[in-house]
């Protein structure tokens, strides 16, 4: 069952972030952020790379690691637990996640207890929901198995190469396999392999104004 398994949405996985991946299930690695995120902010509580740009009119609370060469512009938001790998554009709401190099979350998203991928970039008011209405334990179900991942906050994980259309919406525990696309306003959840092109039908009716 290889969709399980961090190699299914990651080319190799990055030495920086072994210890996270390092799981037999991709879901347990989001538990892992925070360990990691502890260990790299023993001294400092925030961690910003060279040549990386922070505005003003961002909010950093912290802790969080900040790679190279990114752009942290107005608007953004970085809750705690926070990664963020090499060459990234964020300008959203960020909370216990790991956002691999080139990624992109630029236009005020919500990314929450997620993973995202290299070269991945989410479009325009994506949403990727992180808590059940009842709040309990995410359960995924996959091939008609049922996988509890025993986490009450699991948002999305894309694979490399993920992008999504705007407002597009992840509910809680969505996987989605590298080199696919999510097209806009579509509302998703549970598993879809790699190189999908999910799409939302609907029918439109225009009608002669009287």
């Amino acid at each position: 069952m290889d969709f399980l398994k961090p190699l299914y949405y990651f080319e190799g996985v990055q030495e920086k972030y072994h210890k996270i991946l390092a799981v037999n299930h991709i879901w347990e690695a989001i538990d892992k952020i925070e360990g990691y995120v502890k260990e790299e902010t023993r001294r400092e509580k925030v961690i910003i790379g060279k040549n990386t740009r922070i505005s003003e009119k961002a909010e950093i609370e912290g802790p969080c690691v900040i790679g190279d060469d990114c752009d942290i512009r107005p608007g953004a938001y970085l809750r705690e637990n926070v990664i963020i790998g090499n060459n990234c554009v964020i300008r959203s709401e960020l909370k216990n996640c790991l956002i691999m190099d080139n990624s992109n979350a630029a236009h005020l998203s919500y990314v929450g207890d997620s993973i995202l991928g290299r070269n991945c970039n989410l479009g325009a008011g994506t949403i990727l929901s992180n808590l059940k209405l009842d709040e309990k334990p995410i359960i995924l179900r996959i091939n008609d198995n049922d996988y509890n991942t025993g986490l009450q906050k699991f948002g999305a994980i894309l694979g490399d190469n993920v992008h999504t259309g705007s407002n597009a919406l992840t509910n809680p525990g969505t996987l989605i396999g590298k080199n696919s696309f999510l097209y806009p306003n579509a509302a998703i959840k549970g598993f879809f392999p790699a190189n999908s092109i999910i799409k939302l039908k609907q029918e439109l009716e225009v009608v002669k104004k009287r």
